[in-house]
């Protein structure tokens, strides 16, 4: 297809990515279509909305999407962060739930799961008709406090990170996936979270070395951070602009030092590191100037489409040159032609009832909890044991909160196993609270503690609650499950036994419940699997 032959207004409408709320796409969205828009991307609320829940209704969905770009016009791609674990964007009940990049990283044979894993993972998206993830994460998560990477990362050094990013990228490439690499150049050393306002991120040699391996290695698309970086953004005009919109980052480091000629791709441009600083129009304009290919929004309303306008005006007035565009059109034509072919293959969604979802999820769930500290010969616990399982409440965990109804709590998942002398008490994880309110609940003195923690360095109500358990029950042997980030010991000292889990997700859950029923040695030996709670 040559792109020469599309009007100015669809050729514009390829520089864009959108996505939607809920089930049906809005009036806007269909504006995109309709002008044939560079591609959709999807989250969570997508499918939890859609009925029936079933995997023939996501392929149809994609499928009838597809179907709304005139047939003149490139067909879209179809994006979604599949990451594992704390960032998935698929119900548990339609797609095996995966483990984060971290509890990869710490499994026992982790480069032969990374493999088995991400090739499945890629198969899977691709059964549904998806043609692109952004994945694999390359950031190095130099920061334990790090608010918006943590798990999400293989590692805090960048040769763990390239050595299990590679496998993913070439599992990817072998299911004829579309990887994008994030978040360029970096965001391991975050202290801000930028879906809530523009962090400062200190840029280093040894984090850049991944996202040039994986340029080196073949990397098709590239997701380009929101931040500022002091040292590379040096002049006053870079200094009033996010990396995103920063030639120094995009032209400088990107194009030219690292030699990637593949598709550049914007964070998220409704994220608060670009709202709470400009306009819509404003921040759109800027990234294409400093030589974005497509401008990623999470959604499609009037302001999206207000962008999408004044970039068509500034191409026809000259603002923005029709070289760069035509340069953009060549390398996202490229990224098609290898990924997506001429006619479009009819979904294949064999495999995936809510049973063998959960059968494959728990295959690999078992995998994902490992001992970082302690004497597992605690394990496994007797059933009659006095039980005082501490835990976060889900409905307050940010992208776990999506699993709440449904699938089982893990108070339940443990009565499940057999425990029948238990005492649970939940806390709200990332809220300030007062542990005396949580404790008086306790009715009888516990033999052992189990304390699921998530993320208590930066969530710090935490320790004073497990200082209080320790302190009044100094005799209980106690169990920390790291749900969050596996550094929790420098808040909550001293376990007898500390478990990494790196994830909240029902299936770590029900493996989590099944090792203190049966101990770590023992083979998986999967509970009952219920049928999900209506939505």
């Amino acid at each position: 297809m040559d792109y020469r032959n599309l009007s100015l207004e669809e050729q514009v409408a390829q520089l864009f990515m959108v996505g939607y709320d809920g089930a049906e796409p809005n009036p806007v969205t269909r504006r995109f279509l309709e002008r044939g828009v560079g591609g959709l991307i999807f989250f969570r609320d997508n499918f939890d909305a859609l009925q029936p829940q079933t995997t023939e209704a996501i392929a149809d969905r994609l499928g009838s999407l597809a179907e709304m770009v005139p047939a003149h016009l490139p067909r879209p791609l179809f994006g979604i962060d599949q990451e594992g674990g704390q960032v998935e964007r698929l119900p548990h009940t339609l797609f095996p739930t995966a483990l984060t990049p971290k509890a990869v990283a710490l499994a026992k044979e982790p480069e032969k799961l990374a493999r088995q894993m991400y090739a499945a993972l890629a198969q899977n998206l691709v059964k549904l008709g998806f043609n692109l993830n952004f994945f694999p994460t390359l950031d190095v998560n130099f920061s334990r406090t790090n608010p918006i990477i943590g798990v999400r990362s293989f590692g805090d050094n960048a040769a763990t990170v390239w050595r299990f990013g590679q496998i993913a990228l070439g599992a990817f490439e072998q299911a004829g996936l579309i990887a994008v690499g994030k978040h360029f150049p970096g965001h391991g050393n975050g202290t801000v979270d930028s879906h809530l306002d523009l962090p400062t991120l200190h840029f280093t040699e040894e984090e850049l070395t991944p996202f040039q391996q994986a340029i080196d290695a073949g990397l098709p698309a590239m997701l380009v951070a929101h931040g500022y970086y002091p040292a590379l953004q040096t002049t006053d005009f870079e200094k009033s602009v996010p990396s995103s919109a920063s030639p120094a980052v995009i032209q400088g480091l990107l194009r030219k030092r690292c030699g990637f000629n593949g598709v550049i791709i914007t964070d998220d441009m409704c994220m608060g590191a670009i709202t709470k600083h400009c306009t819509p129009v404003e921040a759109g304009l800027a990234s294409l100037k400093a030589g974005v290919d497509i401008l990623l929004y999470k959604q499609s309303t009037e302001d999206e489409w207000a962008v999408y306008q004044a970039a068509v005006q500034a191409f026809k007035e000259g603002e923005l040159p029709l070289e760069q565009l035509y340069a953009s059109l060549s390398r996202i034509h490229r990224l098609k032609a290898r990924y997506l072919p001429e006619q479009a293959i009819a979904p294949s969604v064999a495999g995936f009832t809510t049973q063998q979802c959960a059968q494959q999820a728990d295959a690999i769930a078992r995998q994902g909890i490992n001992t970082l500290f302690g004497d597992e010969a605690i394990l496994p616990l007797p059933p009659n044991q006095r039980v005082l399982l501490v835990h976060p409440d889900r409905s307050s965990m940010g992208n776990y909160a999506f699993d709440v109804s449904t699938s089982e709590d893990l108070d339940a998942l443990f009565r499940q196993a057999g425990f029948t002398s238990l005492e649970s008490l939940t806390f709200p994880p990332r809220q300030h609270f007062q542990p005396e309110a949580i404790l008086e609940n306790i009715r009888q003195s516990p033999q052992i503690i189990l304390m699921v923690s998530f993320n208590p360095l930066i969530y710090t109500s935490q320790a004073a609650l497990y200082a209080q358990l320790r302190e009044r029950f100094p005799n209980a042997p106690v169990i920390l499950a790291s749900a969050g980030t596996p550094y929790d010991r420098d808040a909550l000292p001293h376990p007898n036994l500390h478990l990494s889990l790196c994830s909240y997700r029902p299936a770590t859950m029900r493996a989590l419940a099944q090792v203190m029923a049966t101990g770590l040695a023992s083979e998986a030996r999967p509970l009952p699997v219920a049928e999900p709670k209506p939505l």
